[in-house]
């Protein structure tokens, strides 16, 4: 499945380690989540189903904001993007 996801299930592990190939994101993925732990940082883990969800829900919300014409946009999140 990491094909089909095409990587984006380590998105972060990616940032973190840009230069390590994209086949041992895998691997590290546990130590970033252990150290996220460690240090009390979130690590918010979702199905894909629940990924493509949410991510339906902010475009929505974002589409509804720019059409709101009474909301200046600096102050949506259009602007914020």
């Amino acid at each position: 499945m990491d094909w089909f996801h095409g990587g984006l299930q380590f998105q972060v592990e990616h940032h973190l380690f840009s230069q390590l190939p994209r086949c041992h994101l895998r691997r590290i993925s546990p130590l970033v989540k252990e150290l996220c732990k460690k240090h009390g940082l979130p690590c918010n883990i979702v199905s894909f189903w629940k990924a493509n969800v949410l991510t339906v829900k902010t475009l929505k919300d974002v589409a509804l904001q720019a059409r709101n014409l009474s909301n200046p946009i600096p102050k949506n999140l259009v602007w914020e993007a």
